[in-house]
């Protein structure tokens, strides 16, 4: 089943005077269930693209197809709705609010939805990520690499199609980093569809497609068998 369809998507803007294409007649078809890179160095546009795909951000000409739907046939608030719906996200940062602990952190997004009753849901998630013992404590008592499985414990929680992940091993350790993508590896595997922007070697030794972009353009995009 296709999650994501991308027709003929460019993005630009003004810098000053100067038109900056940040994308450039990207025609992508991602299926369910697919452990997909986004590769290419600073500025080549990979970053841009996931923003696209998560709803963050609109292209400025081509069409945008999530879960079968047209973004541009949306309003702004169909499409804040279709993100919480069918989108997780995973940051470098982390993005955990440090005044909320754990258990806190991975309900906000079910209470942004109007979700009542998310405790549950929420430690069920946090067990999922091996953090069961840690559901009390807030991010200053926690190690990166367990910060780290939070976020995805808060993008796992409302149950979306897609989870997006830009540099998440980043500024982790190699054994915290090796440990979030086994994990990873492990939810692809139950069927949930990741896309990450990286380029990291070890992340890109995990895919199983790698889209390779320069200058806002797919150079490549290759397919391997996962080790």
């Amino acid at each position: 089943m296709v999650v994501v369809e991308l027709k003929n998507i460019s993005r630009h803007f003004m810098l000053g005077n100067n038109q900056v294409n940040a994308l450039t007649h990207i025609n992508l078809t991602i299926n369910q269930g697919e452990f997909l890179v986004l590769k290419g160095a600073s500025g080549s546009g990979k970053s841009t693209l996931l923003n696209i795909i998560g709803i963050m951000d609109q292209a400025s000409h081509g069409e945008t197809y999530i879960a079968g739907k047209s973004l541009n046939q949306l309003s702004d608030n169909q499409q804040s709705a279709m993100r919480k719906k069918h989108i997780g996200f995973i940051f470098q940062s982390f993005n955990l609010l440090p005044v909320l602990t754990a258990l806190e952190n991975v309900q906000y997004p079910l209470s942004l939805q109007g979700i009542k009753n998310t405790k549950e849901r929420a430690t069920i998630a946090l067990e999922r990520v091996g953090l069961g013992e840690f559901i009390h404590h807030k991010p200053n008592q926690l190690s990166g690499g367990q910060m780290q499985r939070v976020a995805i414990a808060r993008a796992l929680v409302t149950e979306p199609d897609i989870i997006l992940a830009d540099e998440p091993t980043a500024n982790l350790d190699s054994v915290s980093a090796q440990s979030i993508m086994t994990l990873m590896t492990e939810l692809n595997q139950q069927g949930i569809t990741f896309i990450f922007a990286t380029h990291h070697d070890y992340v890109l030794s995990k895919a199983s497609r790698i889209i390779e972009l320069k200058d806002g353009a797919i150079l490549e995009d290759s397919r391997k068998a996962v080790a």
